[in-house]
């Protein structure tokens, strides 16, 4: 009885110790594979039995300035099969039907159900009533998603400043590249679960987020404006022959670009998504950089508006080259060096300021920098340190050659001198919403530096008006009717990569101006890229420029100055009185214009005695009357035609009477259209002069219009 209890509890004995041994072998099995394993064992389940694609959200509209959508997103379908799944539960004939369905051969469909991956896509971005067709098949492994697609409500208005969105949702350019962060919202995160053989452990194979949908970003830009630039660039671009061209409208008091065109002459690339000419390339400036050199030596009392210049009658040897000019011109001060173009008045300009206060003042106007506007790969044109300059090419950089900028730059520059020599930044988003309407960024106008003083802006744009309405001006195809504008013009030759040297016969034309020149309201730039010989700035870009100044100012709604005195009273003050009922009488203070076009003031009134408001405006006469202390009571508009108490009488305590009339400022102008004096017709005029002058061959390479 011993013996056996004895063996029975070896035996209990031994498997105890068996079981222990066995337990702790699988205890450190199991450690083995979390400790050491885990990691490595997890992330195999993850990539084998789960796939994951990310589905971008709702991008945010783009829309201009006045809520006119630009880019806007559709909700689409996206088809996905689950291959190993599909294959093993539909026939071919049932794969056909669902090939038919996508627009896609069987064959095609057979291949990428044939490959390892897990999860395919086989169509992205599909309407969703064809869509509807493929998933009313009901095939097993077959499903489908909702996307957003991208499109352009306006097609490809400023194609070139909205950019575009890749297939994820992603920006690739223009706006929608450079504010991706912000449009795109936050994506969403797609699950699929299966077995080792493919087969689906859920029975649905999404596992969303909540979509957070992109901001809404309105544009400084003006569709009306833009269309209008686009449309007479293009025609000008086709009838030209240039290669392509760009251009800038801009305020230049905000930096807030209105429109930013952009055309080519190949057809593929007419409005360019991917590529920006007017931000992303540079051109030499030619003769529009005389005005900034101007401003530069009128800054830094190098010289002033009364110093005469000997332009060596349009033939100067120096450094052993030859600068030529299109004209055979003496002695001129600035303001006719500018008016006619002379490259060599603007070369001894150069030479005078020097290279480093040339430079410096180049730099002050943001030339050889990036202007900061927000839109990607924005160029910073070419302007090397002037310790590398040689002396003839200080002088040729006078009249902008040897010298790049890009379009934006000059633009900016110009606007430096419209809002009094402060450089503002430009920019094209005014602002970003979100899905509840809150603003989320906002732009405000910011100056960068002040370039010059206010005193040079100023008389440099008395001078700039010299190009456009001075009678050997070289730009008086940029006349715009009712307004006075200033501006450049600018013809440079390119350079052949290739050799290093210009090109004889190929031009880069170019107009910048500012319009109404004294209260700027718009700077507009426009450039013409690979041009034919003959096709100078102020011939093919100038009128470009008065197209798109005239449409811009209509939209913007800006009224042009009251007629000046001489043509409001054309009429004989007593005469218009009488024809609209009013007092005869001859004695008249209307203010009227000297032989040398300035403006001779009412004869002053006697202390005390009631003002002569007759001829004036009604803001004129408002102006008199505050003066004075005086109460108007006002009817009709226009100028003013009678008053009472009559001019002269002795004050008392009561408003003066005042009654306007439209139709003494209306008549002249009938009568001045009537005798062909509108600045239109002024400019058509010159058509034929201009076209003769720009046949004249130029035999420098380094000359400048």
């Amino acid at each position: 009885m011993n013996t056996w209890f004895k063996r029975r509890q070896a035996r209990v004995g031994m498997l105890t110790w068996i079981l222990a041994g066995l337990f702790v072998l699988a205890a450190l099995r199991l450690a083995t594979l979390v400790l050491l394993d885990g990691p490595r064992l997890a992330s195999m389940a993850r990539s084998e039995h789960t796939a994951e694609m990310q589905l971008a959200a709702v991008r945010g509209p783009i829309v201009d300035r006045n809520g006119k959508p630009l880019a806007l997103s559709a909700e689409t379908r996206s088809i996905y099969a689950r291959p190993h799944r599909l294959l093993e539960t539909s026939s071919a004939a049932d794969r056909a039907k669902l090939a038919a369905a996508l627009g896609m051969s069987p064959t095609v469909l057979e291949e990428r159900l044939r490959g390892r991956a897990p999860f395919v896509w086989l169509v992205r971005h599909f309407p969703p009533e064809q869509a509807r067709v493929a998933e009313d098949l009901g095939l097993d492994g077959v499903g489908a998603v909702s996307e957003y697609k991208r499109f352009y409500p306006e097609s490809n208005l400023a194609a070139s400043v909205v950019g575009m969105a890749g297939t994820d949702g992603q920006g690739l350019s223009g706006v929608e590249l450079a504010y991706d962060k912000l449009v795109r919202g936050e994506p969403v995160e797609l699950r699929l679960y299966h077995d080792a053989f493919g087969h689906p452990i859920f029975d649905s194979p999404l596992e969303l987020k909540n979509a957070q949908p992109g901001a809404r970003l309105e544009l400084t830009i003006d569709s009306s404006i833009q269309a209008e630039a686009e449309n007479y660039l293009s025609e000008q671009v086709k009838s030209t022959g240039a290669r392509r061209g760009a251009a800038v409208v801009l305020d230049p008091f905000t930096g807030e670009l209105l429109a930013l065109a952009n055309i080519s002459a190949d057809p593929a690339k007419v409005r360019d998504r991917l590529h920006d000419s007017a931000t992303q390339d540079a051109f030499e400036p030619g003769s529009t950089m005389k005005g900034i050199l101007g401003s530069v030596a009128l800054e830094d009392h190098v010289i002033d508006t009364k110093r005469q210049i000997y332009c060596e009658n349009g033939r100067w040897h120096f450094a052993r080259h030859v600068i030529h000019d299109d004209s055979r011109r003496g002695w001129l001060n600035l303001g006719g060096i500018i008016e006619v173009s002379s490259n060599i008045g603007a070369s001894k300009i150069a030479l005078a300021l020097g290279a480093q206060r040339f430079y410096k003042g180049l730099i002050a106007f943001g030339l050889g920098h990036k202007t900061g506007v927000d839109l990607p790969g924005e160029a910073a044109g070419l302007l090397r340190p002037p310790s590398s300059w040689r002396e003839i090419e200080l002088a040729d950089h006078g009249f902008g050659q040897g010298v790049a900028v890009t379009p934006i730059q000059l633009a900016t520059a110009y606007a430096a001198i419209a809002n009094g020599g402060v450089v503002m930044r430009p920019y094209v988003v005014k602002a970003a919403y979100d899905a509840a309407g809150h603003p989320i960024l906002q732009h405000t106008p910011q100056a960068l530096r002040r370039a010059v003083s206010p005193e040079v802006a100023h008389t440099i744009n008395l001078l700039l008006r010299g190009v456009v309405n001075g009678k050997d001006g070289t730009g008086r195809l940029a006349q715009v009717a009712d307004f006075t504008v200033a501006g450049k013009t600018g013809t440079a030759q390119m350079v052949n990569p290739a050799t290093g040297t210009y090109y004889p016969s190929r031009l880069v034309a170019s107009f910048v101006g500012f319009l109404p020149a004294d209260d700027p309201r718009l700077v507009i730039l426009v450039v013409l890229y690979d041009v034919p010989h003959g096709h100078f700035g102020g011939l093919v870009a100038a009128p470009v420029f008065s197209e798109i100044a005239s449409g811009a100012l209509r939209r913007l709604d800006v009224a042009p100055p009251h007629p000046a005195y001489q043509t409001a009273s054309m009429l004989p003050f007593d005469l218009a009185a009488s024809v609209l009922g009013g007092d005869e009488t001859t004695d008249s203070s209307v203010e009227a214009a000297g032989r040398d076009g300035s403006v001779v003031a009412p004869a002053p009134t006697a202390a005390g005695a009631t003002p002569d408001f007759r001829g004036m405006s009604l803001r004129r006469a408002l102006a008199a009357a505050g003066g004075r202390g005086l109460d108007l009571n006002v009817t009709g508009s226009g100028y003013v035609t009678r008053q009472t108490p009559a001019p002269g009488v002795p004050l008392d305590r009561g408003a003066v009477q005042i009654a306007l009339s439209a139709d003494v400022g209306l008549e002249p102008v009938r009568a001045q259209s009537a005798n062909g004096r509108s600045q239109r017709a002024a400019a058509s005029r010159h058509v034929g002069q201009l076209h003769l002058y720009g046949q004249r061959q130029r035999r420098h390479a380094g000359r400048s219009r």
